[in-house]
């Protein structure tokens, strides 16, 4: 990329169709929260900043993010010192994205906005919403895709020469927009001057009464600036959906656990039955292993070559060694198993 990025990540929401006490972008995925996922595939980008717009549980949501950010990553990139902006009142996307004026405002390169709920997002993705922005001359590009259901995502609106002419969130779409397959992802590449202007003019004339951050692109146009919609497979669709409920957790969950499983085989381990298997992405494994059905191994868990584990098992932060043999239907926390 020519420039680096800064990244804004939105993460003040409560979640309430989780039904839960713990803010949402901290509910757990495959051994880790949703945060953090988001996080890992932001850094890989080597932003330049990166502020995080926190609100329910704010505390908690913060010392996690910083608590992650310290730690040791194996790229060896070092993470520039997060900026906290606080959302008091959830009055919406474009007022989230507002509260960040002071940390970004006088940014000289691209902003990358995207959601906390986004785990399965890759840093392959990101980039190439970058590169198309830059490439296209923009000054905001928004990540879409088109599905068979677009269900109740915003839909993108775009004129005859297929630039970006306004998004319209579906409680607000007529008939005809709402049959637009093509939905907005949340994910967006701005030129910050731009776009804090853009938010500085908002209105919650909708109805929900929120300012949106989907409405700047109307207003980029209005201003004569350049708006770009940059259109991903839908083979990939599963990278930009948000994680709303349990029902939608457990499913990034079975892809998630699937992608790391089929990692696995590929270099050399054998699971005799996959879809029955999690293995946490801390979790590392030799050559030759094998996993009987029902294996489940989080944590910081390393199984040495040759070794098998037996069906049923759960392994918490153990450590296999080389040809040990690990008998099932049981669970360990901390272990250390040698060869017999």
């Amino acid at each position: 990329m020519a420039e680096d990025p800064a990244v804004l990540v939105l993460a003040a929401g409560r979640g309430v169709r989780m039904k839960s006490e713990t803010p949402k972008v901290l509910h757990q995925l495959m051994g880790r929260p949703l945060l953090e996922h988001v996080l890992n595939a932001a850094l890989y980008l080597a932003p330049a900043r990166l502020a995080l717009v926190t609100g329910f549980g704010a505390e908690a949501v913060e010392a996690r993010a910083s608590e992650f950010l310290a730690g040791p990553r194996p790229d060896g990139f070092s993470p520039p010192a997060p900026i906290f902006v606080r959302q008091a009142e959830q009055l919406g996307t474009g007022h989230a994205v507002a509260q960040a004026r002071a940390a970004l405002a006088d940014f000289p390169g691209p902003v990358l906005i995207m959601a906390g709920d986004v785990p399965l997002i890759s840093p392959n993705t990101l980039e190439a919403l970058l590169r198309a922005h830059q490439a296209l001359g923009a000054h905001l590009s928004v990540l879409t895709v088109s599905l068979a259901d677009p269900g109740a995502y915003g839909r993108v609106i775009r004129d005859e020469a297929g630039w970006l002419a306004r998004i319209v969130e579906y409680r607000d779409a007529d008939e005809d927009e709402r049959r637009i397959p093509e939905i907005n992802s949340g994910l967006y590449a701005a030129e910050a001057a731009p776009l804090f202007e853009a938010l500085a003019g908002l209105t919650a004339d909708n109805d929900q009464r929120e300012y949106y951050l989907t409405d700047v692109a109307a207003d980029f146009r209005r201003r004569g600036l350049t708006a770009a919609a940059v259109e991903i497979p839908s083979a990939i669709h599963y990278e930009v959906l948000g994680i709303n409920d349990r029902r939608e957790l457990a499913e990034a969950q079975a892809i998630l656990r699937d992608r790391i499983n089929e990692a696995w085989l590929r270099a050399g381990v054998t699971f005799l039955d996959p879809p029955s298997t999690l293995i946490e992405a801390s979790v590392r494994l030799g050559r030759d292993v094998r996993l009987w059905p029902g294996v489940i191994l989080t944590g910081r868990t390393v199984v040495g070559e040759g070794a098998e584990i037996g069906p049923y098992c759960h392994l918490d932060n153990c450590r296999v060694a080389a040809g040990a043999k690990v008998p099932g239907h049981q669970a360990w926390t901390g272990r250390e198993f040698d060869p017999a």
